[in-house]
């Protein structure tokens, strides 16, 4: 558990960066734009999976009732993803940063 632990906040703090880079940096060449959409949508599923692992054995294992927070944290791309639009997006990514930062503290304190 503490290896998948690990991993998982390493994948949280990749994740924090690749969105803290979007956020900030902006794009002039397509193609770097789209590579940059990949490295994205890799670290988003990686932390998604992770967390979710992590969660379920928190949950389930230890009975731990942080877990719930960390569930709340895997769907947030998911409620945000249906809610944001082109001209939202910077605020939404900010409150994804937040979700991510959120999940962060409770892996290192509660786990």
């Amino acid at each position: 558990m503490y290896i998948m632990t690990t991993l998982a906040v390493i994948v949280n703090i990749v994740a924090i960066v690749v969105l803290l880079i979007g956020l900030l940096y902006t794009f002039n060449q397509p193609k770097s734009k789209a590579i940059f959409g990949y490295i994205i949508a890799g670290s988003m599923i990686m932390y998604i999976m992770l967390l979710a692992l992590v969660a379920l054995f928190g949950l389930v294992i230890n009975h731990n009732v942080f877990s719930f927070i960390l569930f709340l944290c895997i769907i947030s791309p998911f409620i945000i993803g249906k809610l944001v639009k082109y001209n939202t997006l910077k605020k939404y990514t900010i409150v994804q940063i937040i979700c991510f930062i959120v999940s962060l503290v409770t892996m290192l304190l509660k786990f």
